[in-house]
């Protein structure tokens, strides 16, 4: 009933905004790439490779369908993610109505389902991300071959969305800690491979090693807000100080990457006969002196940002332009306004003019469901600190449902990474906190359903008379667990409920 309901929500959405939405820019940049077939310097191309699959479809579709093959099959990959997360919940023995809660933000989060109807590499990304996670927790003892592929599609996500990287060294640790020496092997061999590879062919093309020719940028936008300047700075750098006092400064990053009025962009005084690259090479510069000499204040930018994504409510302090963009749009919509930069799709596969079907009926239901619909910033905090709660006790002895606990410290430790790292280079979006609905949530339930079984047993020995005794294994009715520590059934002899621990691998190949 849960996908049913789901994929009519995605239905609707398909129909209030038939066949795309469109993010200046960034959307037809990988339309671009999806022909172009070569690493460009904003964003990684991955997610164009996925769009120049689908541009097959232009050659037996009119052109705003074939476009809205690509938002459908975003919309499919979300209900399968819906799926993946809830199987693998039961693998690790969750009850199935906490499993299908696990499920719920990826399915029915507005603003997850806003950003599958855009032309953005959000939902590939998830994709790939979960696919990793999930390949590398599902067997106690993970392969050579395993890691092999775990590295293949990490590398892959991370060429989706950059912010993903960290995730490859929270998954190299993990194998670490477990002394999975052949699979961290292979898993470094296929990550370095790829990293290196990739940042090699985009120097041939693009003039030095790297994945992008805007990290400079992106960071400006966040240091631009504090930076106070009185320190010594080269007469290039000097032109990127902002002339307002700092009290007094925009607050979101928008202004500082986009707007005329940025120093950036003004083009005046040593930055006028700049090109991108070198603009973006000062801009580097200028964001490492400023850090250097201002670390507290950089410190406090980072933690806010990364405290925003768990803070309750959708909100932000000025400049509104993140928050407005990722609503569902109204009929009226102007992306010309105010930096938006979001569009009805008006362009296809090989910059093809295309022209969207609206419905504004499903628009002012999908705003209002969007209004209340979102998953809440606390509860995503609430299950990063029970899944690090239960994650650390893994290092007592003796601790039962220990797969679960790895993949809740796993689950937790790609949250914390995709909340820093946008943190870290660019500040937030609601846009980068997406992510954080298809790992912190499983982790979350993880760590709940593992604190029932605790409850459970702490309230079988309150109950059990002074002096009783155990029944020896096998002389009465008892339980056994399905999967990594799953639910009890009857009729097998085990330990009691009250003393539950979980099932020991059946064969060395690490079935459970």
């Amino acid at each position: 009933m849960l996908l049913l309901a789901a994929a009519g929500l995605r239905a609707a959405v398909s129909m209030a905004y038939w066949p795309a939405l469109e993010l200046k820019g960034d959307s037809y940049t990988y339309l671009y790439f999806a022909h172009v077939v070569e690493p460009g310097t904003w964003h990684p191309l991955v997610y164009s490779l996925f769009l120049r699959m689908m541009a097959a479809f232009q050659q037996v579709l009119p052109p705003a369908a074939a476009l809205g093959t690509v938002t459908a099959a975003q919309h499919l990959m979300a209900l399968g993610l819906g799926v993946l997360i809830y199987v693998l919940m039961l693998r690790f023995g969750v009850r199935p109505w906490l499993a299908a809660l696990a499920a719920v933000p990826v399915l029915f989060d507005a603003y997850q389902l806003d950003v599958e109807q855009f032309i953005l590499a959000e939902t590939l990304t998830d994709v790939l991300l979960v696919g990793g996670l999930a390949l590398v927790v599902w067997r106690r003892k993970v392969t050579a071959w395993q890691g092999a592929l775990v590295g293949l599609l990490l590398v892959a996500a991370t060429f989706t969305r950059v912010a993903v990287a960290p995730v490859i060294v929270v998954v190299a640790l993990y194998l670490l800690l477990r002394r999975h020496w052949r699979s961290l092997l292979t898993y470094l061999v296929v990550s370095a491979a790829g990293l290196v590879g990739y940042g090699a062919w985009y120097g041939s093309v693009n003039g030095h090693f790297g994945y992008s020719s805007y990290g400079g940028y992106s960071l400006y936008g966040q240091v631009a807000r504090f930076a106070t300047c009185d320190y010594h700075l080269p007469p290039a750098e000097a032109a990127l100080c902002p002339s307002q006092p700092v009290s007094r400064r925009p607050q979101g990053e928008e202004f500082w990457l986009w707007s005329p009025a940025s120093p950036l962009n003004r083009g005046a005084g040593p930055l006028a006969k700049l090109t991108q690259p070198q603009r973006n090479a000062v801009a580097k510069r200028f964001d490492k002196t400023v850090i250097r000499h201002q670390p507290l204040a950089y410190a406090y930018e980072v933690a806010a940002e990364s405290a925003h994504y768990f803070a309750p409510g959708r909100w932000q302090k000025a400049d509104r332009i993140e928050l407005k963009r990722f609503r569902f749009p109204k009929p009226d919509l102007n992306g010309n306004v105010d930096l938006l930069h979001v569009y009805f799709a008006n362009a296809g596969f090989a910059n093809r003019p295309i022209t969207a079907h609206v419905d504004p009926a499903l628009m002012g239901f999908l705003r209002s469901y969007q209004s209340v619909a979102y998953t809440q910033g606390p509860i995503l905090l609430a299950a990063l600190l029970g899944a690090l709660a239960v994650g650390v006790r893994l290092f007592e002895r003796r601790k039962g449902r220990r797969e679960a606990r790895w993949a809740a410290l796993v689950l937790a430790g790609a949250g914390v990474a995709l909340v820093l790292t946008p943190s870290l280079a660019a500040g937030f979006s609601y846009r980068y906190g997406i992510p954080l609905l298809v790992v912190l949530p499983p982790a979350g339930i993880l760590a709940a359903d593992i604190g029932l079984d605790a409850l459970r047993a702490g309230l079988g020995r309150l109950r059990r008379p002074a002096g009783r005794q155990l029944a020896p294994v096998g002389s009465g009715p008892a339980r056994t667990w399905a999967g990594n520590g799953g639910r009890a059934r009857q009729g097998a002899s085990t330990p009691s409920s009250a003393s539950r621990v979980e099932r020991r691998p059946r064969t060395v190949s690490g079935e459970y």
